[in-house]
């Protein structure tokens, strides 16, 4: 019997312009006090959701946000940001399970490329959301780069489906990515 392998799908997630935008900021008091948009996070919770297919398959979130200097995988570590992160998402069942480390030219695509290429296991998909152009296509990840939009509702309803199609569809260059990985 053959053995099924696990797919294992990747959302590179930045904060502040997917997570929050302009729009909500206009309808909290303090964006101190409120620094995230719960719609926001309850659309990435259905993405994932979705990429899940009811269990069959895992969905890891890894950050590439600048708010992942006050996060820690020990919770004891983080800051106050990375703790408001932390459990803003957990509020909806999201958990981070990593992020990418930081280079010294600061080049996001980069360390995106860095962290698949040290990912342990294959990655089936991944998809990078992100209000910025740090120009992705120089790192040939255009294609799985979904820009949101800072100035009104970040990561939007109607953004789902596309950023599923990119988890599913990865790039033909992943499988080199993948090469000797269980």
């Amino acid at each position: 019997m053959k053995e099924l392998s696990t797919i294992h799908y990747l959302i590179f997630l930045d904060v502040d312009g997917v997570l929050n935008s302009l729009s909500f900021y206009n309808t909290v008091k303090s964006i101190t006090e409120n620094p995230l948009d719960p719609a926001a996070i309850k659309r990435l919770k259905t993405l994932i959701d979705r990429a899940e297919g009811g269990g069959a398959h895992t969905v890891r979130v890894i950050l590439i946000s600048s708010w992942r200097a006050g996060w820690n995988k020990d919770p004891k570590k983080q800051d106050a940001a990375g703790r408001i992160l932390d459990n803003a998402l957990a509020l909806r069942g999201i958990r981070i399970y990593d992020k990418t480390g930081r280079n010294d030219r600061y080049d996001r695509p980069s360390e995106v490329l860095d962290y698949l290429r040290q990912y342990p296991e294959k990655v089936s998909g991944f998809v990078i959301l992100d209000d910025a152009n740090f120009f992705w296509g120089k790192s040939h990840l255009q294609d799985w780069w979904l820009q949101t939009d800072s100035k009104e509702d970040g990561f939007k309803e109607d953004m789902i489906e596309p950023a599923l199609h990119m988890l599913q569809n990865p790039p033909w260059w992943l499988r080199l990515v993948n090469i000797g990985k269980k």
